[in-house]
């Protein structure tokens, strides 16, 4: 239970919310989070969302620029890693095209 949370949609009564987390004792109650490294809460700005996908993409090819490797050894690490940070991501939501298209362009610039 201690690592125990419940999120409640905005459209249940605070005196509900109440007696729920007063049944299960000392739960936790979350607004947003993440789970297994994903987003819990999807919203309507997606972009934002999942930016954290792009940012680890970023950071990632920013730390192999300053290394001087072949065509060949650009090309592996692309495919082995950088096109694998979002797969899991994907696995479960549907990504938006705009990031995708970034991800793309970044992997395209090195």
């Amino acid at each position: 239970m201690e690592k125990s949370s419940v999120f409640f949609s905005r459209n249940m009564e605070p005196k509900d919310q109440g007696e729920i987390c007063s049944c299960l004792e000392h739960i936790k109650v979350v607004k947003q989070g993440k789970y297994l490294g994903l987003p819990m809460v999807i919203t309507k700005t997606k972009a934002q969302i999942f930016g954290f996908i792009r940012e680890k993409c970023k950071k990632t090819i920013f730390n192999w620029s300053n290394k001087q490797l072949s065509q060949a050894g650009k090309e592996v690490l692309l495919k082995a890693v950088t096109m694998t940070m979002p797969t899991y991501a994907m696995s479960c939501f549907k990504l938006p095209v705009k990031l995708c298209k970034e991800i793309n362009a970044m992997m395209a610039r090195f």
